[in-house]
């Protein structure tokens, strides 16, 4: 996930190292074939370094609390590229969004190999982001530099189609036939430019057109839904930017009147969010810390709270869906491996693992 903070780092670690060659994956010895087959458990997906291609495949197994990494080197001898964005999971096919390397890998969920007699990798993308199904042959593809969503069938891997959106798009939700998009980032349009995006689109799955244009804070990220069906949008509010930013927010939007309220400012910053399993609650990442915001209340929960190691951060959040367990992702420093933290869902600490490189998307299996 490449933020504003991660594309300063990303430049700030080319300069310093545009005299020595980039680091190459970690050395893996493909021969060693331990794979999850069968297991329960967590795929990680570890952006890596933008620009390094260092990104990797983890899975941890919480009942024998056991991570196994690298698992895409491994089964294909290959690495998975640069700057690995998002998973899904679908028909035991597991789905890896590659951002800066602009493409999508097909693999085995549960041996990981890609299946080189059928097309396993689709590309021609601008910057794609997150996936999102509507059926097993059709999928929406949300993309950073482009203004269109595309559309592509995960069976032939091809492109079908796109929406005109007219902005980035980012992540995307489903409430019925229509598909909720964040439009967060207009710093990769136009880096010179204080403009930020505000709204968030609204898509016909039926026609494939964009039916309405919702406005929001600046910087609408996360998208979650909640039991009732609506929608809610945390906004990081380009806060970043002194004098053209503001404080982050979360809005609720009513699918049927299509408009936004604004339930709650933050002070400092906020990302991520996820709804627990009930959907009477949301998860987010504040000030560092994993807060609950409670729907009956509106309000942040003051009995709950996880807060980082004092040289950790916290960069996502998974929830486990029939447990409801948490699952927090720790990048350190971006530079070296990264510590996923499991958390009951009132919040004690069950058990944490090594994973790699900024450690991201956490998807169940």
């Amino acid at each position: 996930m490449k933020r504003r903070h991660l594309f300063l780092l990303a430049f700030v670690a080319t300069m310093l190292f545009s005299c020595k060659p980039n680091p190459q994956p970690v050395p893996v010895d493909p021969s060693d074939t331990i794979q999850p087959v069968n297991l329960k458990g967590v795929y990680v997906l570890n952006e890596g370094n933008y620009q390094f291609s260092n990104a990797s495949l983890s899975f941890y197994d919480p009942e024998a609390d056991t991570v196994f990494n690298h698992l895409f080197y491994k089964a294909n001898n290959i690495p998975i590229g640069d700057v690995a964005q998002s998973l899904s999971l679908v028909d035991n096919n597991l789905y890896i969004v590659v951002n800066n390397s602009n493409n999508i890998y097909k693999i085995d969920a549960n041996t990981q190999v890609c299946d080189l007699t059928k097309p396993y990798k689709i590309g021609d993308f601008y910057s794609p982001r997150e996936m999102h199904f509507v059926a097993p042959d059709k999928a929406y593809v949300s993309d950073l530099i482009g203004t269109n969503l595309w559309i592509i069938n995960p069976q032939t891997m091809t492109h079908t189609g796109t929406v005109e959106m007219g902005k980035t798009t980012e992540k995307m939700v489903q409430v019925g036939n229509e598909l909720y998009v964040s439009n967060w980032s207009y710093y990769y349009i136009d880096a010179n430019s204080h403009d930020s995006y505000n709204t968030v689109q609204v898509v016909d799955l039926n026609n494939d057109v964009k039916v309405a244009e919702i406005e929001v804070g600046k910087e609408p990220n996360g998208l979650a839904v909640d039991k009732n069906g609506h929608v809610w949008v945390l906004c990081e509010g380009r806060s970043w930017d002194v004098g053209y930013g503001e404080s982050p927010s979360l809005w609720e939007i009513d699918p049927q009147l299509k408009t936004a309220t604004k339930r709650l400012e933050f002070e400092g910053t906020a990302s991520i969010l996820k709804s627990n399993p009930s959907g009477d609650g949301l998860y987010l990442i504040y000030n560092n810390e994993v807060r609950r915001f409670d729907l009956a209340t509106m309000s942040l929960s003051e009995s709950f709270r996880i807060t980082a190691e004092p040289q950790g951060l916290f960069y996502n959040i998974a929830v486990e869906p029939s447990t409801g367990e948490l699952y927090v992702a720790d990048v350190k420093d971006y530079m070296v491996n990264g510590t996923v933290y499991r958390y009951s869902n009132d919040g004690v600490l069950l058990s944490s693992f090594v994973a790699g490189i900024i450690p991201n998307a956490m998807l169940f299996k």
